[in-house]
């Protein structure tokens, strides 16, 4: 879980071919907090990611305080045909493509965790990102164990609204299907989840689910395919190029 909390701070966490050294308080890769405010090297070679030992205090002290505050429930719903919302945008239908139906689903850690960020942004902007930044990691890795628990044979990867430009307003759309209500989350008139700790998405049953960067709308731009990574890991992708292209 530290090497994915360490690729939302910023931190390249590929395996480069030869050594490569970084430097937090200048580098534009790392979040501009932890650039200003750590000043010690970190170190990347032979695909080990090596932080400062701040950093890596920050990031078990978070690791603690999520797993103690974090109230994680999902809730989830399956369905064999495609809903309206979904015909509207090519991405989803390709998604499914070749599945044998889909789950609707929608997850959240709960308020405590938001609460205490909100402190923390006041107090300590720097174990405040970092705080953001595993809780983030948290709720993706509990979804993610959750749903390899279910009784279905094959799970694709939860295809959450905003991936490949699809429209983020699909989230109450999903979350009303599922009764996200009954889990505690809830939306504002903008759009935002509360708790913001939460996400709905799509997991496919059956075929070929894998992530790719080939149809997302900021493949051009992404900071992370610069770097020579994902955003996401993906065990089935380490040895396939033909996923990052």
């Amino acid at each position: 879980m530290k090497r994915e909390i360490l690729k939302y701070l910023g931190y390249s966490v590929n395996e480069p071919t030869s050594p490569v050294e970084t430097f937090p308080e200048t580098s534009p890769k790392t979040h501009p907090v932890i650039r200003e405010t750590f000043q010690e090297t970190s170190l990347q070679q032979s695909g080990e990611t090596i932080v400062d030992e701040h950093t890596e205090r920050l990031i078990d002290r978070a690791l603690r305080e999520v797993e103690e505050l974090a109230e994680f429930k999902y809730v989830y719903a399956s369905y064999d045909y495609p809903q309206e919302f979904m015909l509207a945008h090519p991405a989803y239908m390709e998604y499914l493509h070749g599945s044998e139906g889909y789950l609707l689903c929608a997850t959240t850690i709960g308020i405590a965790v938001d609460r205490r960020l909100k402190r923390l942004q006041m107090e300590d902007m720097a174990y405040a990102v970092v705080f953001d930044a595993t809780a983030g990691v948290w709720i993706e890795r509990k979804a993610d164990e959750f749903e390899k628990a279910l009784p279905y044979p094959s799970l694709g990867f939860r295809f959450c609204p905003g991936y490949q430009g699809t429209p983020l307003e699909d989230n109450l759309r999903i979350a009303n299907l599922v009764k996200a209500n009954k889990i505690g989350i809830s939306f504002l008139d903008s759009g935002l989840m509360i708790p913001m700790k939460s996400m709905t998405g799509i997991v496919r049953i059956g075929g070929d689910g894998r992530k790719s960067c080939a149809g997302c709308v900021a493949r051009e731009s992404c900071a992370y395919r610069r770097r020579g990574t994902t955003c996401y890991h993906d065990e089935t992708m380490k040895n396939d190029e033909t996923m990052r292209r």
